[in-house]
């Protein structure tokens, strides 16, 4: 459904009056305006709505799809395994819970069933799920988890039995999300622990790329989305005291607790035990299956981001060769050249590439600029991305699938390129600037300009440095009406001097 979606805007013209209808998540009975109006297809158009009240949105239609009857084609599996699950993800929400080993933990609605994996393997806690969907049949055989193929039953959580609860993007299907969470809370022992994932009503604007918001809204499937306070709201009327609700700007993670919640806050701890995890369960696939391309895709992307290199050697060392046998794809040579090969209308493009070489392409990139590799001479390894894996999103756009990494991976590709051209020197940064679209997340390009700009500082290019300054109309330009090389200078040496203390202070 990722390109089969029009949008039609509340202040864009439409002459819809506000509804008068009660809001499914706080009873408010009062109206409510239209943020928007999606429709799939030649299908009629669905109207999301936005209580006043407790800011959740809401489509009118609140029909409840039956998930038991949902399949997965191969294609659409094979993405899950390598890609779309974002295994780390759950690893990192889970690492903030402190509870010692052999504490119990229930996930609902847990899918293929990662989260399970992560609870049992990095966490050492006992691990059930449950959910009604096919993919979880294949998870069970796959990772050996424990998971009962039905709904959530509330009669098989006894009261007080649980030290962590989690639902991840569960609540938005719900069509009495109230009522899900005081089950929650009574499975929960006194100092037990709900975990929440569910999409953010908050990214739900016009500047969002169509395939991203796509993913968000879902039609047809989704049926409430929260706002941090909205979800919120929800947890303490369920009877939750302590609750705290983050945004990444796509995705509300909530924790809640009748108790003080004692959360582990060190992004760099939970990251090391996302990256161990991940590795150890690469290295325990004795083949390059999806599995394996799953977890050291996942573990080499961490393991770069963290800036860990010795564990992205480590799995570099066992990805690269592995990746070489499976796909004949050597990352250190690849370019555009293969293009043909890949193209978009081959039958199965899984065959020949994994599903997640975006992601490995770019962190290979980055793990060579990190051992001290000069960004201008990368200028082919991150072209190649976008040479590669635009196929790619294309093969996955028609089999309706919304991959938001990969659409935002080709992004920041390009956009090393730019960079990379900058450090070169060279005059076509004007240009390729120029070229350059926002982010898919609607931020970003603004960085871009001004990193671009202090690289031709720093390459002794003032005069390329003015002419992009201009072309871009830098904020402190915007101001003055004109801009002096010397003012660039002294902004960006500032800048530096406040990022290298900052680094220094850890």
């Amino acid at each position: 459904m990722a390109d089969s979606l029009d949008f039609l805007w509340a202040d864009e013209g439409t002459s819809q009056a506000p509804v008068k209808l009660r809001c499914p998540n706080c009873g408010n009975l009062g109206e409510k305006s239209p943020i928007c109006f999606a429709r799939p297809g030649n299908s009629p158009a669905w109207s999301l709505l936005l209580c006043p009240d407790c800011t959740a949105g809401f489509y009118e239609n609140q029909t409840v799809s039956d998930y038991a009857d949902e399949g997965m084609s191969a294609e659409s599996t094979t993405y899950f395994l390598q890609q779309g699950a974002a295994v780390s993800i759950f690893a990192d929400i889970l690492a903030h819970i402190q509870k010692p080993p052999g504490a119990v933990y229930v996930e609902i609605g847990c899918g293929f069933g990662f989260g399970l994996d992560v609870a049992q393997h990095a966490m050492g806690w006992q691990a059930r799920g449950m959910d009604p969907a096919e993919l979880s049949a294949i998870g069970r055989h796959l990772l050996g988890v424990d998971i009962t193929p039905a709904y959530f039953d509330p009669t098989t959580v006894p009261s007080g039995s649980c030290d962590v609860v989690m639902a991840t993007e569960v609540l938005e299907h719900l069509p009495d999300p109230a009522g899900f969470l005081r089950e929650i809370r009574r499975g929960l022992k006194p100092d037990g622990i709900a975990v929440l994932t569910t999409p953010d009503i908050a990214a739900v604007r016009p500047a969002i790329a169509k395939p991203v918001l796509s993913a968000t809204l879902t039609v047809g499937l989704h049926l409430i989305l929260q706002s941090a306070a909205s979800l919120e709201f929800l947890l303490r009327q369920a009877g939750f005291t302590d609750v705290r609700v983050e945004s990444d700007g796509w995705k509300l993670t909530a924790f809640a607790a009748t108790v003080p919640l004692a959360l582990r806050d060190d992004r760099r701890a939970r990251q090391a035990i996302a990256i161990r995890y991940l590795i150890e369960r690469s290295e325990s696939r004795a083949q390059a299956d999806d599995l394996y391309f799953g977890f050291a895709g996942r573990a080499f992307f961490e393991a770069v981001s963290a800036q860990d290199q010795a564990s992205a050697a480590r799995i570099w060392n066992n990805l690269g060769p592995r990746l070489h046998n499976r796909y004949n794809i050597d990352l250190d040579t690849i370019t555009a050249k293969i293009e043909g090969k890949q193209a978009a209308d081959h039958g199965d493009i899984s065959a020949l590439m994994p599903l997640n070489l975006a992601a490995i392409m770019l962190a290979r990139a980055y793990q060579r600029l990190q051992s001290g590799e000069a960004r201008a001479g990368l200028l082919p390894r991150f072209a190649a991305i976008n040479a590669v894996c635009a196929p790619l999103w294309a093969w996955l756009s028609q089999l309706r699938i919304g991959d938001m990494q990969t659409r935002q991976i080709l992004w920041v590709a390009q956009a090393e390129v730019v960079l990379c051209i900058a450090a070169q020197g060279r005059g076509a940064v004007l240009t390729m600037i120029g070229r350059l679209p926002e982010s898919p997340t609607g931020a970003g390009r603004d960085a871009i300009v001004r990193r671009a700009v202090e690289f031709l500082i720093h390459g002794e290019r003032p005069n390329l440095a003015t002419r992009l300054a201009r072309q871009e109309s830098l904020p402190h330009m915007r101001q003055t009406g004109d801009i002096s090389t010397s003012a660039l200078a002294k902004s960006f040496a500032r800048e530096m001097f406040y990022r290298a203390r900052q680094k220094l202070r850890g």
